[in-house]
């Protein structure tokens, strides 16, 4: 019977572990998921980096945090990153800033995030879900991986999606940027959650040698602000849906677990969902060469020396 369920917490999992002395960067930590997955590993004793798009949200989620700890948690084991994924300058900008800070980097959890249903672009002219989910948090973690590599047994923790299932990639990559294709918000969001999982695996082949271990996971279908910029009939349908949703304590506990489980602390290149390993959603993530190829071409993209 496995230890862990969907309807284990974020709590539960870290039960008993011990995070003190640890640094933990979470992207998107002002809300849903990243602020629960901040808030229980500085729970567990961590000093924690919150890179945020807005620094007073996320001045707001840190007070909320500390305030709602009952003593747990001081302020000081919270500090404020500003990141703008939409924006390769912003995320070369925001990873000189880390990196003056002189932190070895214990955990990275790329957790930000988007799903939106119509075509956008970033301002380096990326199809949004492509930019921001994928292209942005690779550039960031390349950007900061002297961070990682300087802590022994610094891990990676992606959060993909099982809407991987909906992408439409191919081993080729053609048209990564849907420029010759009609635009899907569903089908491009599935490839940017593809590539999450791509690059974790990717990640953890070049590094695993340099003590970085990497993993992604799917948290699990939520009721949280990724949610805000849909449409109605999604919104309403979304409704119907509430009851097999999971809670946001519930949802934070794969990254958690993930992020701090002893079992894990050597495995990387691995899927999880409801705190278990799990086949990937995609046969592409499988293909080796695939996700050498997509590394490649994202360093062309960000302008990444490879």
């Amino acid at each position: 019977m496995a230890r862990h369920s969907r309807k284990t917490t974020a709590e539960q999992v870290s039960e008993g572990i011990n995070l003190s002395g640890k640094n933990a960067l979470v992207t998107g930590a002002n809300t849903g998921l990243g602020m629960e997955t901040a808030r229980v590993l500085a729970l567990r004793g961590a000093h924690i980096t919150m890179a945020c798009r807005n620094l007073e949200k996320a001045e707001q989620a840190r007070q909320s945090i500390v305030d709602n700890s009952g003593g747990r948690i001081r302020y000081a084991q919270l500090q404020l990153l500003e990141l703008d994924l939409n924006s390769l300058a912003s995320v070369r900008l925001s990873a000189e800033t880390f990196n003056k800070r002189g932190l070895a980097l214990d955990l990275l959890i790329n957790n930000a995030g988007i799903m939106i249903p119509m075509e956008r672009r970033t301002l380096d002219d990326f199809e949004a879900h492509l930019g921001v989910n994928h292209l942005a948090h690779f550039l960031f973690t390349n950007l900061i991986i002297d961070s990682l590599t300087s802590s022994p047994g610094a891990r990676v923790v992606v959060v993909a999606s099982s809407a991987m299932g909906m992408a439409t990639l191919t081993p080729a990559l053609e048209d990564l940027n849907w420029k010759q294709r009609k635009h899907s918000g569903f089908r491009s969001y599935g490839d940017s959650k593809l590539m999450n999982l791509m690059f974790a695996r990717e990640l953890n082949r070049r590094h695993q040698k340099n003590g970085i271990v990497a993993n992604a996971l799917h948290p699990g279908v939520i009721a949280t602000e990724l949610a805000r910029d849909q449409s109605l009939p999604f919104m309403a349908m979304g409704i119907f849906m509430l009851p097999f949703m999971k809670s946001v304590p519930r949802g934070a506990a794969t990254s958690v677990y993930v992020a701090t489980s002893p079992d894990y602390a050597e495995q990387g290149g691995l899927y999880f969902s409801d705190c278990q390993e799990k086949k990937p959603d995609h046969k592409l993530a499988l293909n080796d060469q695939a996700c050498v190829d997509l590394w490649h071409r994202s360093c062309d993209l960000t302008g990444l020396e490879d």
